[in-house]
Parts: structure tokens; sequence; C-alpha cells
């Protein structure tokens, strides 16, 4: 591939024709960031791009050439590595750019997922499946026992938010401002949600209308929770949870069963059945059942009795529980007044 340092006028310089500048429009906190690196230490060469005529086409480096515009103004001359790049090699520089980018919007990697998506379509002339894309720009973990291609986490997050995306079950912009991470764990329970809600359809036959409007309050309830996300009302680790919890909560307030409730309940009966069975818990009990008589410290008699009083607690909060479902088919009495 042969590659040459051209200094050119910004005039000149046209984005990758796979950014899509009006739906995914610059960083204004990264702009200002690399703003103020041209003012301290000049614009770096590393931009590299392609000649389309008289013309050049970045590959990658668009903040950085941003930056400079605003700063040095139209006229400034840049250095620019033009190189002889395919479309597919646009595409891979871009997707590298942004994967290697850690501060990056979540956004900026979609872009990149729905280009590579769009740009394999017009390529093979049908549907493409998720490895392709995550293939095509670099997003793999390598294989697994049976060589089939493992994507990795941006791509598993891209894949499902461009899914419920094209769905209508989520927008772009409810997704703006957050990390990789909370998207995949967000759109990866809605999108669960819906594949659990589709298989109870072909199961229990319940028309299309209701399945598609169980779908439309997981989706909304995904956009509840990146929004409590964004704002730090819900810590990362309890995403999956308030997802589910908001689509139920949603689906209740409708007043009519929905194909929710049973999604829900089983899942709050597994998570039940996984603390009553779990041998790590019973491990570390034991464990401490086996010191005990070897305590002396005051304050290590004092955390044993914690623990004591904390298995009291539990067993009377899920007793409460037990008396008020033990009969689903009666009325049940409010857990206030269990309590009493």
């Amino acid at each position: 591939m042969t590659a040459e340092l051209s200094t050119v006028k910004l005039t000149t310089i046209d984005p990758n024709p796979f950014r899509q500048l009006a739906e995914y429009p610059y960083n204004e906190d990264k702009l200002t960031a690399l703003r103020r690196s041209i003012r301290e230490v000049g614009l770096w060469e590393g931009v590299i791009g392609r000649r389309a005529g008289n013309r050049i086409q970045v590959a990658f480096g668009h903040h950085r050439l941003e930056a400079a515009r605003q700063e040095l103004g139209d006229g400034a001359r840049v250095p620019i590595i033009v190189r002889d790049l395919t479309d597919q090699e646009m595409l891979q520089f871009m997707g590298r750019e942004n994967l290697e980018d850690y501060n990056a919007d979540f956004l900026v990697m979609l872009e990149t997922w729905e280009a590579a998506d769009t740009f394999l379509r017009g390529e093979l002339l049908t549907k493409t499946q998720d490895a392709d894309i995550a293939r095509l720009l670099g997003w793999t973990m390598g294989t697994k026992s049976d060589d089939s291609i493992r994507i990795n986490d941006t791509a598993k997050a891209c894949a499902s938010a461009a899914r419920l995306i094209s769905g209508g079950y989520l927008s772009r912009s409810q997704l703006k401002g957050l990390a990789v991470y909370a998207v995949r764990e967000i759109c990866g329970r809605v999108v669960a949600q819906h594949e659990q809600i589709e298989r109870m359809a072909r199961v229990t036959q319940r028309p299309a209308k209701e399945i598609e409007k169980a779908k439309h309050v997981s989706g909304k309830a995904g956009g509840r929770v990146a929004r409590d996300v964004r704002a730090g009302r819900v810590a990362t680790r309890d995403i999956r949870g308030q997802v589910d919890v908001e689509a139920y909560r949603d689906s209740r307030a409708q007043k009519r069963q929905s194909p929710l409730f049973a999604m829900f309940g089983k899942g709050l009966a597994d998570s039940i059945a996984k603390i009553a069975r779990s041998d790590a818990l019973a491990e570390k009990l034991s464990e401490i059942k086996k010191s005990l008589n070897m305590i002396t410290f005051d304050e290590d008699v004092q955390i044993v009795k914690r623990i004591g009083l904390e298995c009291e607690n539990a067993s009377e909060r899920f007793d409460k529980w037990r008396i008020a479902f033990a009969n689903p088919r009666v009325k049940v009495v409010p857990l206030k007044e269990i309590g009493r």
C-alpha cells in the first residue's frame, strides 16, 4: 500500500463517505479538548485519507480536522497521510479508530456499526449477520472451540441497539452519552425480553397486537433506565434487574395481564431459587460455623450474632412473601397487614 505525506487545505478535505454527520454530529467536549491541544502543541500528523479526484476523503480523524477548522480557519493547511484505500479499508480504519477511543460516546460506535452493516448488505446482497459486521470491523474476541467468531462487547452493544432502533423500540437519542457497557446491559436485556415474549407467544398463541405492545412496553422501560443510568440513579450492576422492574411496572399500570407478567415472574422465581441453592453462601456459613469454638474476641462474637440476626430477618421476610403468594387465586392480603 503506497502512502505519502501531503499538506492540503482544509477546504479540500471531505469526511469519510460512511460518516453520517447529520445523524451523529461532532462531540463538542472532544472538539474543545482538541482545540486546546492544537493551540498548545499544534496539529499532530497521523490523519489518514485517500484521494477522490482532486479532493481528499478522510479515513479517520474527523474531530481533529474539525477542531483545526475552528482553531486555525478554513484556509489553513494540514498534514494528511494519503493512501490507496478501498471502501472496505475506509470502514475498517473508522472502526479501529472508534474502538481505540476509550472516551468515545457509544453513538460513535453505533455509527460505525450501521455503516458497516449498510456496506455489507450492498456487497452480499442479503441480510447480514452480527458476526459478519464484527469481523469486518475487527470487533471480535477470537474463536470458540467450534471455530465460530465471538463478537466483543462493543459489537454486542451495537447489535442489540441497532435491532431495537430499527424496530422503533428505542431511539438513538436515548442512548446518547452512555458507555458501551451500559448500552450492552440495557439493550441486551430488552432484546432478551423480546425473545422471551416471542417464545411465549408461540406457546400461548397470544394475539400479535398484544405481543407487539408488550415489546414496546419493554423498549420504553429500557429508555427510562438509560435516562436514569445517565443521571447516576442506577448503578451498572443493577441495570438488567431495573429494566425488568420498569417493564413489569409499566405492564401492570395498564391493568391487564401481559406476557411480561410471566417473564418477570419467572425471572424472580429463578433469582429466589438461586439464593436458596447458593452453594457459595452455604459454604461461607459452614466455614463460620466451624470456627465458633475458636472465637474469643468480642468484636468477632458480635459479628457472628449479626449473621444470626440477618438469617432470622431473611427468614421472616421470605415467610411474609410465601404467605402472600401461597394461593394466587385468593385476594392477596397487603404485606403491611401480614407484618402485624
